[in-house]
């Protein structure tokens, strides 16, 4: 039972994301006009794993957008911050103004759709 369910949590898994964000970092991003995608992550969240291998596609086609990324449970400044109350949170930017939020969303269709309002 313990191996199958250490291998069903790891069936989905994705590498864990550079956790890149910055409260300056983003702001500065918004001031700059870029387009801004940020994820709330959890290393134990299933939906985050899934969630990360569609937006590591989505940085390789959408080159022009910041990723970034933070540790929901353990950057709890960040996610007050951004009004952000569960993990698996996507949220888009361009500018000051957001235009997604998302949560638990594992469609790539959908999720790239959102970047798009970015952009």
């Amino acid at each position: 039972l313990i191996i199958f369910l250490l291998l069903s949590t790891n069936a989905f898994s994705a590498e864990d994301p550079e956790l890149n964000f910055t409260i300056k970092k983003f702001e500065e991003a918004k001031k700059s006009g870029e387009t801004i995608v940020v994820a709330a992550w959890a290393k134990y969240c299933g939906t985050c794993k899934k969630q990360k291998v569609v937006l590591d596609q989505a940085e390789k086609d959408f080159n022009n957008v910041l990723f970034l990324y933070y540790n929901h449970p353990k950057m709890k400044d960040v996610a007050k911050y951004l009004k952000i109350d569960y993990r698996s949170t996507i949220l888009v930017y361009k500018g000051n103004t957001e235009v997604s939020r998302t949560l638990g969303q594992l469609d790539k269709s959908i999720i790239y759709s959102n970047i798009k309002k970015g952009i």
